[in-house]
């Protein structure tokens, strides 16, 4: 579905980024399949019920417009209904697999990319020695590849190949998101306050005196993101190109932070985060910054945009739900699915927004299936253990 093809198969459609290949597929199957979903049981009515309600109440409240909200709740209808459908329809182990299979092709790509921009060959990478493979930037692209990266890792005897020529593509995207969201993920797996004590400190000592003065990239945006968050707001107030990441980050997160201020608990509603973004800036002198107005209507990350437009009560259900189907306890293929799956929403809480792009709706689909089957089977051995 969505994972691989958001910048093979995306053009502008009626002011709008429209995915060809994802997107029509997930149309033409929802129509064809509209009774099955409807009556399928795995279908997040529930989720869709409270996100139509929430948003209404937004809307109506805060005087918003509808435009932003049709705009975005009318695909997640559709691309969750079908990836939930088809996920939960067939083997979601398997599903999960083939997933990794082109997530190793794409790595493959990905380094023939990297290796070609050295020699000045275009191919679709926007930026010369850094990988992003199929996705527009290296971040972009470790939300797709980590969570196979994870997999792989867990499976390591199986995956051997697959897992070291992924790790070197996530090298080569020279991106921390990345780094850090596997470093974690992986961490967390064998959660222990041991492991912390050391691991704590190791992180300390990798970012701030080794991946520091790596690159200027790096140096950049850890440098400048450090003092945003020490109080040092000027990086909104220059009027040249300066950092756009640690920009968008902070701006994105005020307008996030006024709703919370201003106790708009239920958020600005699905879609409402760039009207708020704008109304919020509507008399500042950012409005003449060079990044004004970036990712304004993604958020910049999931977590800030979940913030924004479902306020503090959706962002709590948010992570209810990821911490739900978050399965520690196991130690076999389920639990490992679900920390793969974990791996893109942390990559997304550091970058990223889109809600339909990327593989989202196919993660979040896969980590509520999983997490739904393995406790089905955990009660039925219970059942036939006590018979």
């Amino acid at each position: 579905m969505s994972v691989f093809s958001k910048e093979i198969a995306t053009r502008r459609l009626f002011g709008v980024d429209f995915d060809y290949f994802s997107y029509t597929f997930a149309l033409v199957f929802f129509i064809f399949n509209l009774k099955r979903i409807l009556y399928f049981q795995g279908t997040p009515w529930k989720l869709y019920g409270y996100l139509v309600f929430s948003s209404l109440i937004s809307i109506v409240t805060l005087n918003m417009g509808y435009g932003g909200f049709l705009k975005q709740i009318i695909p997640i209808l559709i691309l969750y209904s079908v990836n939930f459908f088809i996920v939960g329809s067939g083997d979601w182990t398997n599903i999960f697999k083939l997933y990794v299979k082109f997530a190793y092709y794409s790595a493959i790509f990905g380094i023939i990319q990297f290796v070609a921009s050295l020699g000045g060959i275009d191919l679709l990478n926007q930026t010369a020695g850094r990988l992003d493979s199929v996705a527009y930037e290296p971040s972009h692209y470790a939300a797709l590849l980590v969570p196979a990266m994870v997999f792989a890792f867990f499976h390591y005897k199986e995956y051997k190949f697959y897992f070291n020529v992924m790790l070197v593509a996530l090298i080569l995207t020279l991106n921390l998101t990345g780094y850090l969201s596997f470093l974690f993920v992986i961490s967390l797996a064998y959660i222990n306050l041991v492991y912390f004590i050391f691991i704590i400190p190791l992180a300390y000592f990798l970012i701030f005196k080794v991946l520091i003065d790596f690159n200027e990239n790096f140096n950049m945006r850890i440098v400048d993101t450090l003092a945003v968050f020490k109080g040092d707001v000027n990086v909104l107030n220059k009027q040249v190109r300066t950092n756009g990441t640690t920009v968008s980050l902070f701006s994105n997160l005020m307008v996030a932070k006024s709703n919370i201020e201003n106790w708009h608990l239920l958020g600005s509603g699905v879609g409402g985060h760039e009207e708020s973004y704008y109304r919020y800036f509507e008399n500042s002198s950012f409005r003449h910054n060079w990044f004004f107005g970036l990712n304004a209507p993604s958020g910049h990350s999931l977590s800030i945009r979940i913030l924004s437009e479902l306020g503090i009560v959706g962002f709590v259900l948010y992570v209810y739900v990821l911490v739900k189907n978050l399965l520690l306890a196991d130690s076999g293929i389920c639990r490992n699915i679900s920390l793969a799956c974990l791996s893109h929403f942390v990559c997304k809480s550091f970058k990223l927004g889109g809600i339909i792009d990327y593989g989202t709706p196919f993660f979040f689909a896969m980590l509520i299936i999983n997490g739904i089957q393995y406790r089905y089977n955990q009660n039925l051995k219970k059942k036939n253990d006590a018979n």
